[in-house]
């Protein structure tokens, strides 16, 4: 990647002003720092800073099953390559209070015909990953069958869709679009009824299906018998498949799936009761959303398949088989990436723990270890101005992993889980934790997880900061159980987290480490 000359200046600037930072917290004592094992005496107190090798991998699959929102676009940069993102959906009977039923309008000849059919999709202006100028444009389709209520479904997954029955081709939307809205002039009176208008963004796509489609007025000839049920709606329509249109790449959208609904909304009218004329009628089937009903369990299914054309040198992690290779960040302008949702993350490897359990074997067998780890840290610099397209991931998580690449596992409470490292000052093992899934009393593995965040240095300048002291103290002195692991991979993504997104990392290479402060001890 060719960054500007200027950014090039700032981060020069800003690496220094790292160092300078880093060095001025260099003088802690060790007793303010934490710990001497019992029975010893400390000689000399200091730390070390251990290079870090990074590159980056690509894994094949991501959990998208019932995450907290779903993404359809499709986005190009110039770093990574391609990646483009397609819902599929179960629609599942649970109408608004707004809605009626045209089964259910008043009249002696109601006669409810249809105008339109519409999929209203909120989004969130953040999880926009790409320009906003440009209207989003799909293609909606059909499935051929029901996602299956027991399949399992991640990243990598399809579902067949019927491409001869289109619902709608090249359907296009605003995302920068704007709506005005009657707002009161004093907002905390409850008698005040004088209002203004207020122009604000409008964050729903509307996206306007053919509503001559047979498979549509069959299913509007469905919603004019009071005896419409859900396995009518799945034997008439079994499910929507929503992909960006082939000449669309400026942008993928996250629409959030809890806390606002999905819908496909028909639009009818019908006869008054009394007197000519029409009145006006809707009635809503949501998908892609947890938020209309009362559980998770209960929601229709939904995933996103996700696919990325990895750009040069990337693309030689595409493919099964290429799982267990690596781009060394000197093979990439010095950076190593990691991105929620396309699978990419950053592998380190740090030598220098093997080092520091060289340092700490005892002097005499049997004798106390030879130095006490006070403190770890891994810093992980962010390359200056990266993060033009991509919002920064909030936190990143460290799994223990193979020469292959692939995760190591422990046995937990009778199930097999990953070795993410754990939250400073818990033991490793997870001894402690009482449930794999969150809890309650804070007591779940995956929930007790270490999280780097991405800390400031300067405007420009930012790092992710990982305490690990707990970690490091379980490896040098040969306290974690099974393989020693040959890397650790840098991911955005925590496993039993449903969180979906495009957010990414652009890490420099040349400034990643692990800063240990450890004692001598006699």
């Amino acid at each position: 990647m060719n960054w500007p000359t200027s950014a090039r200046r700032l981060a020069s600037a800003s690496v220094l002003s790292t160092a300078l930072l880093f060095t001025a917290t260099s003088c802690e004592e060790a007793s303010d720092l934490g710990v001497e094992l019992p029975g010893t005496n400390a000689t000399s107190t200091e730390y070390r800073d251990f290079p870090v090798t990074a590159s980056t991998v690509l894994q094949d699959s991501i959990n998208t099953l019932k995450a907290n929102s779903y993404l359809i676009g499709r986005v190009r940069d110039n770093a990574l390559g391609t990646t483009t993102a397609k819902g599929y959906f179960n629609l599942k009977i649970s109408p608004s209070a707004s809605d009626t039923l045209p089964a259910n309008v008043l009249g002696t000849n109601p006669n409810a015909q249809l105008d339109s059919v519409v999929l209203v999709m909120p989004f969130a202006p953040a999880a926009i990953y790409g320009s906003a100028a440009s209207p989003l444009r799909v293609d909606v389709y059909p499935l051929t069958a029901p996602l299956d209520e027991q399949g399992v479904y991640n990243s990598a997954s399809t579902a067949a869709a019927d491409m001869a029955g289109a619902l709608g081709t090249g359907v296009a939307a605003r995302l920068n679009g704007t709506r005005t809205v009657r707002q009161r002039n004093d907002p905390s009176s409850s008698t005040d009824t004088s209002t203004f208008k207020l122009s604000e963004p409008n964050r729903t796509v509307r996206l306007k299906l053919n509503a001559s489609n047979s498979l549509l007025t069959n299913v509007f000839g469905l919603l004019k018998n009071t005896s419409f049920s859900q396995s009518q709606l799945d034997a008439a329509w079994k499910g929507l498949m929503i992909q960006p249109t082939s000449n669309f790449n400026s942008a993928v959208v996250g629409f959030a799936s809890i806390g606002s609904v999905s819908s496909a909304v028909f639009y009818y009218h019908y006869n008054k009761k009394v007197g000519t004329g029409t009145l006006k009628g809707t009635y809503s089937i949501p998908f892609g959303t947890q938020a209309a009903y009362a559980t998770k369990a209960n929601a229709p299914r939904y995933f996103t398949s996700i696919v990325t054309e990895p750009a040069a040198p990337f693309n030689q992690l595409q493919g099964a088989s290429n799982s267990a290779r690596s781009v060394p960040s000197s093979a990439s302008g010095d950076i190593a990436y990691m991105q929620a949702g396309s699978g990419f993350v950053a592998k380190l490897e740090i030598p220098g723990l093997a080092e520091l359990k060289q340092l700490a074997q005892p002097q005499a067998t049997g004798g106390s270890p030879s130095i006490a780890i006070n403190r770890a840290e891994l810093q992980v610099q962010v390359q200056p101005s990266s993060n033009l397209l991509f919002a920064l991931p909030a936190n990143g998580y460290l799994y223990e992993v193979n020469a292959n690449n692939e995760p190591l596992r422990r046995v937990f409470l009778n199930s097999r889980v990953e070795r993410v490292i754990l939250r400073d000052g818990l033991n490793q093992l997870g001894i402690g934790l009482t449930s794999i899934e969150n809890n309650a009393q804070n007591l779940g593995y995956y929930q007790n997880a270490a999280a780097a965040t991405p800390l400031a240095v300067s405007d420009v300048n930012r790092y992710y900061g990982l305490l690990m002291t707990s970690y490091v103290q379980a490896y040098v002195y040969d306290k974690l159980s099974g393989t020693t692991p040959a890397a650790f991979l840098f991911s955005p993504i925590l496993r039993n987290s449903n969180a979906l997104g495009l957010e990414r990392a652009a890490l420099d290479g040349k400034n990643i480490r692990l800063r240990v402060y450890y004692s001598k001890l006699r």
